[in-house]
Formats: C-alpha cells, sequence, structure tokens
C-alpha cells in the first residue's frame, strides 16, 4: 500500500471518527435534554396538582364555614390558612414520590413583591427557591396574587444524570473502545507499512551480500577451469583460498539468518553448561586478530571480575560477542579503540564493550535491538547488514536470564554493557 494512500486512509478514517463521535455526543446531549424537560413537566404537573388539591378545598363548603368563622377572629386572612403548611408538605411529598422524584428539595411560599417567605422548608436556600424556573401563582387561592409556591432541587443534574446513567456509561464505553480500536488499526498499518519497508531493505542488502560472494566465487571457479591453470600452483592455492573464504563468509550469512528464523518460530534452544566466560572472550578476541591489524584497530582486555564461571550456552553467547566487537571494528572507521572489560556485581557478571566510533543517536536508540533495524549511517556506505545481529544478541542474552545495555553519544561511540546472572 501507499504512503500516499494510507495517509488518505487515516484522513477519512479519522473524519468518519470523529462524525460518529460528534453524532454519539449529540444524541446523548438530546437525551439529557429530554431528561430534563420530562423532569421539568414531572415537577410542575406535581405542584399543579398541589395548588388544585387545595382550590378543590377551598371551594369545599365545609371548609368555606372554616374560613368566615376565622375572618371573625382576624381582620384579614393570611395565605397559610388557606395553604396549610403541614398539609402542604404532605401533599407535594405526596405528588413528588407519585412522579418518582426524590425527596431532596426545598420549597417555600414567599411574597414576590418582598421576596418575605411565610411558609416551607427552605434551609437557607431563599434565594435560590426564588430564582428557580418552578414557580406557581397562589392568586387563584388567595388574593392578591402575590404570592408564590417555589420548588427548588439542589441535586437536580445528579438526578437526571442518575436516571439515564447505564446509557452514558455505555455510550463513554463504547466510544472509548472505538477509538481504542482505531488507534490500534492505525498503528498496525502504519507498524506493518515500516515492517514491509525494513523487509525489503533486508532483501535489498541480502541480494547484496549474497551477490558480492557468489560473484568473487565464480570469477575464481573460472580462473581455475583454465587450461593453463595447473601449470601455477600458487594462483590454484590464491583461487582455492578465495573460493573457501567467499564460502566460508556465505555460510556465516546464511547461518545468522537462520538463527533468527529460529528465534521467530520459537525454536530456540540452548544448552547450557559451566563456562568460563574469560576464555571464552580471550577466544572470541582472538578470531579478530586479522581484522585487527588489517584495520590498525587498538584493542584492550581488562578482566577484573572475580566470579567468570557461569551457566550459559557457549555457542550463542560467543555469537553475541563475535556481534558485538564487530559491530565495534565496523562502525569505528578511524583509529578504532576497543576496550573489553569484565567486572562482578552481587549477583551478575558484566561484560563491557565500548569503542570510539561514530555513536548512536538518541532517536535510534529505542529501536537499535529490534529485528530487520538499521541505523543509517550517512556517508558510511560501506558498513553493511541485514539487521539482525543486535536483535538475535538481545534474545540470547534475555534468554540466558541477562539483559544488555546501551550507552552512546553521537561522535564519540558507544557501549554496549551485558549482564549475565551468575546463578542460572
Amino acid at each position: 500500500m501507499k504512503r500516499k494512500t494510507i495517509k488518505l486512509l487515516i484522513l477519512f478514517s479519522s473524519i468518519a471518527l470523529a462524525g460518529i463521535i460528534f453524532s454519539q455526543v449529540y444524541w446523548v446531549k438530546e437525551a439529557i435534554e429530554l431528561r430534563n424537560n420530562q423532569f421539568d413537566n414531572s415537577v410542575r404537573i406535581a405542584a399543579k396538582s398541589v395548588v388544585n388539591q387545595f382550590l378543590d378545598k377551598k371551594n369545599d363548603s365545609v371548609f368555606r364555614e372554616h374560613l368566615k368563622l376565622m375572618s371573625c377572629r382576624k381582620l384579614r386572612l393570611e395565605v397559610t390558612d388557606i395553604v396549610q403548611p403541614i398539609i402542604l408538605d404532605s401533599l407535594l411529598q405526596g405528588e413528588l414520590k407519585c412522579m418518582h422524584l426524590n425527596n431532596d428539595y426545598c420549597y417555600g411560599i414567599y411574597n414576590r413583591k418582598n421576596s418575605k417567605f411565610v411558609a416551607g422548608k427552605h434551609k437557607s436556600h431563599e434565594g435560590k427557591i426564588i430564582k428557580s424556573p418552578f414557580q406557581f401563582s397562589l392568586s387563584s387561592l388567595y388574593s392578591p396574587g402575590d404570592y408564590y409556591l417555589g420548588v427548588y432541587f439542589p441535586n437536580k443534574n445528579s438526578i437526571v444524570v442518575k436516571k439515564m446513567w447505564v446509557m452514558l456509561v455505555f455510550s463513554v464505553l463504547f466510544m472509548l473502545v472505538l477509538i481504542a480500536s482505531f488507534v490500534f488499526v492505525i498503528y498496525t498499518i502504519l507498524r506493518q507499512k515500516k515492517l514491509s519497508e525494513m523487509k525489503n531493505d533486508f532483501i535489498n542488502n541480502l541480494t547484496h551480500e549474497f551477490k558480492t560472494p557468489i560473484a568473487t566465487t565464480s570469477l575464481a571457479a573460472e580462473m581455475l577451469i583454465k587450461e593453463d591453470i595447473m601449470d601455477n600452483p600458487s594462483k590454484v592455492y590464491k583461487y582455492a583460498n578465495v573460493i573457501l573464504y567467499e564460502s566460508t563468509r556465505l555460510q556465516s550469512q546464511v547461518e545468522q539468518i537462520l538463527r533468527i528464523a529460529s528465534v521467530e518460530k520459537g525454536n530456540f534452544k540452548f544448552k547450557f553448561k559451566k563456562t568460563n566466560l574469560h576464555l571464552l572472550l580471550e577466544g572470541v578476541v582472538g578470531s579478530f586478530e586479522l581484522m585487527v591489524k588489517k584495520n590498525n584497530v587498538k584493542l584492550t582486555t581488562d578482566f577484573k571480575a572475580e566470579e567468570f564461571v557461569l551457566s550459559i550456552d557457549k555457542i550463542h553467547i560467543t555469537n553475541v560477542f563475535y556481534n558485538l566487537i564487530d559491530n565495534a571494528i565496523k562502525y569505528s572507521p578511524e583509529k578504532p579503540e576497543i576496550s573489553i572489560k569484565t567486572w562482578n556485581t552481587k549477583k551478575e557478571i558484566v561484560v563491557s564493550i565500548k569503542d570510539n566510533g561514530i555513536g548512536i543517536s538518541n532517536n535510534f536508540q529505542k529501536d537499535i535491538f529490534k529485528n530487520l533495524f538499521r541505523i543509517p549511517t550517512g556517508n558510511l556506505h560501506e558498513v553493511r547488514g541485514f539487521g539482525l545481529g543486535l536483535y538475535y544478541s538481545k534474545e540470547v542474552v534475555e534468554s540466558c536470564g541477562g539483559r544488555i545495555k546501551l550507552t552512546s553519544v553521537v561522535g564519540e561511540g558507544s557501549t554496549f554493557e551485558v549482564f549475565l546472572p551468575l546463578k542460572n
């Protein structure tokens, strides 16, 4: 898939996801608004029902006689003589309960002209009751019409949300799952794209690495089959050595690829046995004797570890240190200085391989141990490889119960530290 196609796919998918999230948020908002309207209507129905019941009571002949008797004892009837506080509280509570509303509310009867309360349970919420949207005139019960019944719900929003919490939870959950799935899919696509590019680079490197020894071997073989070559033993020896060297190099490359394939398939088996790590390191260093002389490498060793016998797979660990030293030489193009040291911690032996090479940028250090990853080396075109060595090394060390650490500064060199447990 082309990069432009991937960008367009991500763009349109993001727009679609944003549209879905916007729609979901919009419908949730509409649902909350609908619940709010239902709540408001329920309160209004309950309050009007209370007012109507008092109106029916006022029109009752027995109650009217009672009011006449009271008017004989008073100069003027109060609103509380008609809307009796005890009965108001009982009726309001009953009507709100019928509407499935909780008891967390305040109410009061007040004069709108002077904001003076004459009845109710207002709990210092007088100002909020006056500003509440639930206002009901008592003009049909008492004249002049300056008295109002106000109801206020301190936790109205929580009441509304509580009635629809299941829908809200599932909406949020589904949106989070959708977003997480989208991010995962995009991440997977980008990762697969990157892997595809890395594998293409690997195939290109593989072709180049195989092409050179094959071409060299073929040329040497052609020289050997010439009629006059047998008369010159030194040339036969020379061309035979070329074929042997290139065949060995080719075999080493194939074995490296097969080892990584074994790691990927999970068929990575170890044969642990007691090994003198110092002797192993000396053997690895000795195998670089020719390369050290050819490249004028200054290679020093300082083995200070007092405990250096441990249970490891000798072959695989040898490959690990060979890879690390080989990289140290390859990436130290000018007057290479390689330092190999060992020391002990409480439970481990540490092997440090330090060089004065080109170093590794912080941008690449987190990816250096990934499979097929190769660091761009600028003008250093002669350094080639498959991007398998460090991945293989990390897998081996971790499978032995250890760990590998990188410290590097661009232009100053790199230090790889291998920590291996003394008791595996």
